[in-house]
């Protein structure tokens, strides 16, 4: 009777996991989701596909889905309009321009092999469009053929995964393009702006080198610049940076286009270019 309790809890937990991920609304089950369908095509190949086809299964449910790609953007799998599969879409953007077709490629094709991209897509059967969030990754198929597999899920707020996700991509940007990495960070189309998310960059001694919703801070100090409480947060952002080589700081910053501080939840990296520190950093708006 012990053992078939066990079994059964057991049994219960796993029902409990699957459902969380079928009803994705967090980073770490949509995340979950996609590895699990990636793990499939490693198992099976191609043969998994009409399986991420099937309404009405733990793979295709309302408007939560798995899509493959080639890594040339050739649509594989397209479960909300199978018509649309067998064709290309490299070149699809959002409504915005921004360029997610090949942002996802570029994603799935980096060393890391997987991330987040963030844009403005409609709802089924809606026309004004709404964020949308969606986890990528490279899968190698049991028949060797490299594949771009993925997920998304709409108006899901701003995880301080996705914080970390977008430093870090940066912080490679940077260490491989030097300052030149700057004009991609700056890009409303690029994969590092999304709602109130953006990337900046101070040097060691408090320098704003790069600011993609605050250009005029570039150039200018601002180790002085402290919270209401006195607290120098710049300084701590350095700190932080040299002691930990990364971490999370909190301070009270105005969102985008306002004038009001709202708090906020900053994660710092440090980064070396040509034997110089400088802190690449991204945040969450906590309120």
């Amino acid at each position: 009777m012990y053992h078939f309790i066990v079994r059964f809890l057991k049994f219960i937990v796993l029902i409990s996991s699957v459902g969380s991920v079928i009803h994705a609304k967090d980073a770490e089950a949509l995340e979950a989701f996609v590895k699990s369908g990636a793990a499939l095509i490693e198992e099976k190949g191609d043969k998994a596909f009409h399986l991420f086809r099937q309404k009405g299964t733990k793979w295709f449910h309302d408007d939560q889905y798995i899509y493959v790609w080639d890594m040339n953007g050739l649509r594989y799998v397209y479960p909300p309009d199978v018509k649309g599969e067998g064709k290309n879409v490299r070149d699809l953007k959002d409504v915005d321009e921004k360029p997610i077709g090949e942002l996802m490629i570029k994603v799935a094709s980096s060393k890391k092999g997987k991330g987040w991209i963030h844009y403005r897509w409609p709802k089924p059967g809606e026309l004004d469009p709404s964020w949308k969030s969606t986890y990528v990754m490279r899968v190698k198929s049991s028949s060797g053929k490299i594949f771009l597999i993925g997920s998304g899920t709409y108006d899901m707020p701003v995880q301080r995964s996705f914080i970390i996700d977008a430093v870090d991509s940066a912080a490679r940007l940077i260490e491989q393009d030097g300052f030149k990495a700057f004009d991609t960070l700056r890009s409303k189309r690029s994969q590092y702006s999304y709602q109130d998310t953006y990337v900046f960059v101070i040097d060691e001694n408090g320098v704003e080198l790069m600011n993609a919703a605050f250009p005029k801070l570039e150039g200018r100090n601002v180790i002085n610049y402290k919270d209401a409480k006195g607290n120098y947060f710049v300084r701590e952002f350095i700190h932080v940076a040299k002691t930990k080589g990364s971490g999370w700081v909190d301070y009270p910053w105005p969102k985008p286009g306002d004038v009001e501080r709202s708090q906020k939840s900053a994660y710092v990296k440090k980064v070396m270019i040509d034997g110089e520190m400088i802190i690449v950093c991204a945040g969450l708006y906590l309120d």
